[in-house]
């Protein structure tokens, strides 16, 4: 339901405060698990690590809890990325995209696929990044 206009609508408030009781509950739920208090948890969380690159893009669903702006700008995002995946498998499967989402034409320009090979990239090195952390959380631990 996201979109990238200015004006942002009701039913986009009701989203965020779910998305807000979201987040608040799987993380009170995680820190239990883990056996951590909320004041060691704001703690690490103004830490230092934590403002790396990679840690904010962790931590940014965490954020965007808290900023409505960040959380529009993440919807409309993963809004964005879903549409691409959605092309892509249509061209995958039919071999060409319909007219309709080609305006007559089923190419790229060389700008898109640039753009494209830059955005796996970006979420090739991420993950590795992600998993990297992940592997050094679980030999520290």
């Amino acid at each position: 339901v996201f979109d990238d206009e200015e004006e942002s609508k009701l039913s986009y408030t009701e989203i965020y405060q779910e998305y807000q009781a979201l987040v608040e509950k799987l993380l009170e739920d995680y820190l239990k698990e883990v056996g951590i208090n909320e004041e060691k948890f704001q703690e690490a969380f103004s830490s230092p690590l934590a403002k790396t690159h990679t840690s904010q893009a962790i931590l940014q669903t965490v954020l965007a809890a808290e900023d409505f702006r960040l959380f529009k700008k993440m919807m409309v995002q993963k809004n964005m990325e879903m549409q691409l995946q959605a092309i892509r498998i249509i061209k995958e499967r039919n071999g060409v995209l319909p007219d309709c989402l080609t305006e007559g034409s089923d190419v790229f320009s060389e700008i898109e696929q640039e753009e494209m090979k830059i955005l796996r990239e970006v979420l090739r090195k991420s993950k590795e990044e992600y998993e990297i952390e992940q592997e050094r959380k679980r030999t520290e631990e």
